[in-house]
Parts: C-alpha cells; structure tokens; sequence
C-alpha cells in the first residue's frame, strides 16, 4: 500500500537537518493533518451531497500537493522559508475547508 504524504514525511524526518523553527512548523502540519484527517472521517459519517463530498476532497489534495511542492523544493535547495510557507498555506487551505462544511 502506499505511503500518504504525512507517512512518507514522517519516514524522511529521521534522515533530514532542520532548524528548530522548519522542525516546528513540520510538526504542527503533521498534527493539522492528523486533525484534519479525523474530522474528515467524522464529517463524511453524516449525509454529504456529491459537489460537497468532492470540494472536500480536492481541497485536501490541493493542500497537500502545496506541502508536498514545498518539501521537494527544500529537499533539492534547503530553503526552509519556503517549506514554512508552503506548510503554513497547507494548514490554512486545511482549516477554510473545515469552516466551509
């Protein structure tokens, strides 16, 4: 089965140098995404209709693919302001999704 962006993450992090502020900001995507993750499953328990259902899950893919981008791009130049903001864009397209549903 493959790995989730978050799974392979979390893997990568054992092996990558980051500073305190990269770290944290890395940490907090992956308890947003942990968060984010649980309220999905507890959202779609109840009755969504289909445009709502798919708003969601794009919305989810956009935020992970702005994270994803983010953590190729400092795997390749160790730019870490650009990870962060990349991560900080994650979570805030995470949490207008949870507001909009």
């Amino acid at each position: 089965m493959p790995l989730s962006f978050a799974e392979r993450l979390e893997r990568d992090l054992a092996d990558t140098k980051l500073t305190a502020d990269a770290r944290a900001a890395v940490d907090g995507w992956l308890k947003a995404d942990r968060e984010f993750n649980v309220w999905f499953l507890d959202t779609t328990k109840r009755a969504l209709a289909d445009e709502e259902l798919t708003a969601l899950l794009d919305g989810y893919q956009e935020s992970q693919e702005v994270v994803s981008n983010a953590w190729e791009a400092f795997e390749a130049d160790g730019d870490t302001a650009l990870l962060q903001a990349g991560i900080a864009e994650s979570i805030d397209r995470m949490k207008l999704l949870r507001e909009r549903t």
